[in-house]
């Protein structure tokens, strides 16, 4: 199918893909041409799948050639085409030779991108390499080589498709992430001398990855807490764990209920014994540098510490400190208590995991009687705390309240009255 009309946003939004339809030879049509009336040699191809690709025909010596147009606007799509058109008229090729763009591939594009957070010492440099080699190099190698400005939206939702028709939306949508992000990167870095010389070489100056929707299911809510009654009842059931679980569950609890993966980075020289307190580093957002995030340290999260301890450096370990613990050993021991609390008939809904204490602290807490104000918490546990006010104007360190909010929950857990356990609903 083809036909001619003035391009602008909304007539080319209006344009549907109909399936099913045949040619004058009796073949299915596998895609619909449209040229702009406006600009000579300027085309529009949609595929079945709604994708709308731009492109420049022309000829050159004879033979007609095609040049893909990948800019963000009609306007710079229409120069593009005069640009190739005037190129067409001197005798000029507009077609990028591959020899000349071989450090421009996908492969090399994602590879400066993690080269850019490990010169931003993001902790998370190792997981992206590592998904980025299992996702995308090895299962989809003819992408990998490809040149960055030919990638398609066909194509980083292939990528992405694959990992989520596995039945892992969280990672499928990670990838969509660190994709999109190194497009965006590669384009800011335009110009910019303070990016990787690796990353400003490329040249890109479109995002294929734009307009990729979030995965679905790839983050759910949490809005299970416990109740009173059950925080009591895990309470007590950590404390009656071998070590070193017994201590690294109860240290999760007395410090607030703190995000794992900064738990497992805490080495003995960010625990100051003199005036008791833990310092971590915040790395969530797009800092430059992390966040100090210092939480103070109850006499009871002191003697976890001395029960953990050996010879190695990592607080949070099982080895004696020489490996940090997985992100995922808080979960297992939550699992763990949990199916003992379930089949002890004190569980009133469903199970939970160590996320879920981190929430009951946080719910339990800003209710009365405690009434732990919204300020509080959010720099106990460190989160929003993102904002301009934050970040320019706002330097109290909050270290009597969060010290305060910490001995109530500790006069919560520990107190001897009975909480009637709810109705299961």
């Amino acid at each position: 199918m083809a036909g001619k009309f003035t391009f602008s946003k909304q007539s080319i939004d209006k344009l549907k893909f109909q399936k099913g339809r045949l040619n004058s030879k009796g073949n299915e049509i596998v895609q619909d041409i449209y040229w702009d009336d406006k600009e000579t040699g300027l085309g529009l191809r949609l595929s079945p799948s709604g994708t709308k690709t731009f492109f420049f025909e022309g000829r050159l010596n004879r033979k007609i050639i095609r040049v893909s147009i990948q800019e963000p606007n009609l306007k710079q799509i229409r120069d593009k085409t005069e640009e190739y058109r005037s190129a067409v008229k001197r005798g000029i090729d507009p077609r990028i030779p591959k020899a000349k763009t071989g450090d421009s591939t996908f492969g090399n594009l994602l590879g400066a991108y993690v080269e850019l957070l490990k010169g931003q010492h993001k902790k998370s440099e190792k997981a992206v390499k590592n998904a980025i080699k299992k996702h995308i190099q090895t299962a989809f190698p003819k992408i990998w080589e490809k040149q960055a400005a030919e990638i398609t939206l066909d194509d980083c939702v292939a990528i992405v498709g694959r990992i989520k028709d596995s039945d892992k939306p969280r990672q499928a949508d990670k990838v969509r992430s660190y994709i999109r992000t190194a497009f965006s990167e590669a384009i800011n870095a335009r110009g910019n001398v303070n990016m990787p010389a690796s990353m400003r070489v490329l040249d890109i100056k479109y995002n294929p990855a734009r307009d990729m929707r979030k995965v679905k299911g790839a983050s759910q809510a949490k809005d299970r807490a416990l109740s009173l009654a059950e925080f009591r009842n895990y309470w007590k059931r950590i404390q009656e764990l071998p070590e070193p679980k017994r201590s690294i569950s109860m240290l999760h609890v007395l410090t607030g209920g703190q995000r794992q993966q900064q738990l497992s980075r805490v080495t003995l020289n960010d625990i100051d014994r003199d005036a008791p307190s833990m310092t971590m580093e915040d790395f969530k957002g797009r800092r430059d540098e992390p966040r100090k995030h210092v939480i103070p340290l109850l006499g009871g999260a002191v003697d976890c510490i001395k029960n953990i301890g050996g010879g190695g450096e990592f607080v949070f370990s099982c080895d004696g400190g020489k490996k940090a613990i997985h992100n995922s050993y808080l979960n297992d021991i939550a699992k763990s208590v949990c199916k003992e609390m379930q089949e002890a008939g004190e569980l009133e809904k469903e199970p939970f995991t160590a996320g879920t204490i981190r929430a009951t602290i946080e719910t339990r807490l800003i209710a009365r009687p405690y009434s732990v104000s919204s300020d509080t918490l959010a720099h106990l546990l460190s989160h929003g705390l993102g904002g301009i006010q934050q970040r320019h104007y706002q330097h109290h360190d909050f270290f009597e309240e969060k010290l305060e909010a910490l001995k109530l929950l500790l006069s919560m857990l520990n107190d001897t009255t009975v909480v009637p356990m709810r109705a299961v609903k």
